[in-house]
C-alpha cells in the first residue's frame, strides 16, 4: 500500500516538472518583489517583529504559488506551427499557430514566439484547443529556416516569466513576387524572347483518366465530375496532349531579380492556361514540361533559391 503510493507520488512529479528546456527570467515587477521580500526578511531579523515575520511567511508563500502555478500553466501543451503552402516575396502569407492542452484545468497568457520568422502570437486562454493566425510579410526570397518555437507565460502574477522551446525542423520557401514582364503573352505558334513553344505532342484520342493534380482547367474531364464528384484529368494516346512551352530565365529582359519575377509570372500564367511548362533556370538547372503542383513548386523553388 504504502509502495504503490510512494510510485504514484513518484509519477505525478516526474509528470509535474518535465517540461522541454525550460527557463524562468525574473520581470521588473518580480525583482522589486524580491528586494521587497529581503527588506522585510532583514527587517524581521532584526527587531524580532512577529508582524514582520507573518508578512514575510506571507510573501514566501506567495512566491512558491506563482512558481508552481507557472510550471502548471505550461504544462501539457501542444504547439505546432503551420506555415501556408506558398509564401511571396512582399506579400503578407498568413501562419497559422496551434495550441493544444492536454491537461485537466486550462492555461492561461501563453504566447508563442518564432524569431526567424518573426511570429508572436497570445493565447489569453487555452482550454482545449485554440487556433489564431497571423499575417507575416519577407522583403527578400530564399528559403527561411524555421529551426525552434518559443513558448512563455507571465501567469499568474506576472513576477516571473517561464518558457520552453521545441524543435520545429521546418523551412519557409519564399517564392519570387510576380512581375508581368514588359511584353504581351505570344498567340499560339509564335515566339517571345525568354519563350518557346511547342505545341502539341500527341494526338487528341481520350484513352482513361487519373487523379486531378493541377494539370490545368482544360485537361479535366467534366463529364467525370459531373458523374463522380471529383476531378479527374483526361489520359490522351499521345505522349502528352498538353502544349508545351518553355520558360529561358537568362533571355528575360531586366536584372536578376526582375527575370525571376518575370518568370515566376509566365510559369504561373502558362499552369493556369493548361500548358506543360518547362524551365531553364539562371544556375544552369532544367525542368522538362510537365504539368502537375509538384513540378510547379519544384520551377518555384528553383527560382526562389538562384
Amino acid at each position: 500500500m504504502l509502495r504503490s503510493a510512494i510510485g504514484r507520488l513518484k509519477k505525478l512529479s516526474a509528470s509535474f516538472f518535465q517540461t522541454p528546456k525550460e527557463r524562468v527570467r525574473i520581470n521588473f515587477g518580480g525583482k522589486l518583489f524580491i528586494a521587497f521580500t529581503l527588506a522585510v526578511g532583514f527587517g524581521a531579523v532584526n527587531t524580532g517583529n512577529n508582524v514582520l515575520y507573518l508578512l514575510l511567511s506571507f510573501l514566501l508563500a506567495l512566491m512558491a504559488v506563482s512558481g508552481l502555478l507557472s510550471r502548471y500553466n505550461l504544462k501539457g501543451l501542444k504547439v505546432q506551427l503551420f506555415p501556408p503552402e506558398e509564401v511571396w516575396c512582399c506579400k503578407e502569407a498568413p501562419f497559422e499557430v496551434l495550441v493544444e492542452n492536454r491537461k485537466r484545468f486550462p492555461s492561461f497568457l501563453v504566447e508563442v514566439l518564432q524569431r526567424e520568422a518573426g511570429v508572436r502570437v497570445l493565447f489569453k486562454l487555452v482550454e482545449r484547443v485554440s487556433r489564431k493566425r497571423t499575417l507575416l510579410r519577407f522583403d527578400r526570397r530564399g528559403v527561411y529556416p524555421l529551426r525552434t518555437l518559443e513558448v512563455r507565460s507571465s501567469f499568474p502574477f506576472g513576477l516571473f516569466e517561464r518558457s520552453f522551446t521545441l524543435d520545429l525542423g521546418l523551412e519557409v520557401v519564399v517564392y519570387p513576387l510576380p512581375k508581368e514582364p514588359p511584353f504581351a503573352l505570344p498567340p499560339v505558334g509564335k515566339r517571345e524572347e525568354g519563350l518557346s513553344e511547342e505545341g502539341k505532342a500527341g494526338t487528341e484520342a481520350v484513352v482513361g483518366l487519373r487523379d486531378y493534380a493541377g494539370e490545368g482547367f482544360s485537361q479535366v474531364s467534366w463529364k467525370a465530375f459531373a458523374r463522380l464528384g471529383q476531378l479527374y484529368a483526361k489520359e490522351f494516346s499521345g505522349e502528352d496532349a498538353a502544349p508545351r512551352v518553355w520558360v529561358d530565365v537568362s533571355a528575360l529582359p531586366g536584372s536578376k531579380e526582375e527575370k525571376l519575377s518575370y518568370a515566376a509570372y509566365l510559369i504561373l500564367k502558362f499552369v493556369k492556361r493548361g500548358y506543360a511548362v518547362g524551365l531553364r533556370c539562371l544556375d544552369g538547372k532544367v525542368f522538362p514540361p510537365k504539368a502537375g503542383t509538384e513540378h510547379l513548386r519544384e520551377m518555384l523553388r528553383c527560382l526562389a533559391v538562384a
